[in-house]
């Protein structure tokens, strides 16, 4: 358990102590190969930097192609295209192809399933390698090879959770862009129009933050193949609507409120005008008439208060990290605001 301050963490000891019959053993510092640390200053970081080295160390070391030792900056190669087209023949075939390369593809997508968890720098590329897991081709092998290298290559990342809001990244970024930085609980959500090369959908990502480190995030295909990039905006808006409504139920029941409190919107970040004119408006044109009436959920939230759609420049649009394949400069900058630095030292092998 955690609090802000001795203070707050007497009452909790007291009031749950009065309720169960226990054994305060302290701060926790492990939970499902997460690491958890908590600063003087009440700041809480957690990692997977154990777990992404044994990951790393199971399927990259014993890996069936020769060793590169260069840098890797990013997760995915930059000619990388995810497609069907690249499959193997058939299923026998793609055995082989992983006999060769010494790795079980569905296996070690699985094992970056759950470390994309907390990575969110690497979900574009889990979620679109996951795709080809029953037949892979040598490019998908490749590519897994080439974002293994980038873990081994960027491991000791995590996210921090700060005591003092305005000491975070992310409200340095608010602030620069002169957006609202009274709340403590917001969200990012972002959409590549039609990237996907097999079937024409548009690959959307959200980011939610609360005290300056993500909740939650996911990079996700929404079902309609969208007829502008403001529709796969706006339909992406309403898939991180659903998500955020969800957390801030959730956090309300934490906090003792009801359940559907939500006396003050919650801020959801785009980088598209045209999405949010949608998004605030009622009338429909010949442009948008056609969009599905499920997606109309961000407009039935923004009339009832519960959201407000809030333009953001695309250089500070964290989600983009879940759309495409950034480049090395571009994903650094972001990944700015998303990770910290956890010391090297303190990590033990595993």
């Amino acid at each position: 358990y955690y609090g802000t301050s001795l203070d707050t963490l007497k009452a909790f000891e007291e009031a749950i102590g009065k309720r169960f019959d226990l054994t305060l053993m302290g701060q926790a510092h492990w939970y499902l190969a997460t690491r958890i640390s908590q600063a003087a200053n009440y700041n809480i970081t957690v990692d997977q930097s154990r777990y992404c080295i044994s990951v790393v160390k199971r399927y990259l070391e014993k890996a069936g192609c020769k060793n590169v030792i260069r840098l890797h900056n990013t997760p995915l190669p930059s000619d990388f295209v995810p497609t069907a087209d690249d499959n193997s023949k058939d299923v026998e075939a793609a055995a082989k192809l992983q006999e060769e390369f010494n790795i079980d593809f569905a296996s070690c997508i699985g094992s970056l399933i759950y470390l994309a968890l907390m990575r969110s720098d690497i979900i574009f590329a889990v979620n679109k390698l996951a795709k080809f897991t029953r037949q892979p081709g040598e490019k998908h092998m490749l590519a897994l090879v080439h974002l293994l290298r980038y873990l081994r290559d960027n491991t000791y990342l995590g996210l921090c959770f700060y005591s003092d809001f305005t000491i975070s990244p992310v409200y340095c970024l608010l602030k620069e862009n002169q957006l609202p930085i009274d709340q403590l609980f917001f969200t990012f959500s972002d959409s590549s129009w039609n990237d996907d090369v097999d079937h024409g959908r548009s690959t959307g990502c959200f980011l939610i933050f609360y005290m300056g480190g993500v909740v939650d995030h996911s990079s996700n295909l929404p079902d309609p193949v969208t007829l502008s990039s403001a529709e796969s905006e706006y339909n992406q808006c309403c898939v991180a609507g659903m998500a955020t409504t969800h957390l801030k139920m959730f956090m309300n029941e934490l906090e003792l409120k009801d359940c559907d409190d939500f006396s003050s919107p919650v801020s959801i970040f785009l980088d598209n005008s045209s999405a949010i004119a949608i998004g605030t408006s009622f009338k429909d044109t010949k442009h948008t008439r056609h969009i599905l009436r499920r997606y109309h959920y961000v407009r039935e939230n923004v009339d009832a208060g519960r959201f407000a759609l809030r333009w953001i420049l695309s250089a500070g649009q964290l989600a983009d990290i879940g759309t495409k394949p950034l480049g090395g400069p571009t994903l650094e900058a972001l990944m700015k605001y998303l990770f910290v630095i956890v010391p090297q030292e303190l990590v033990q092998d595993g």
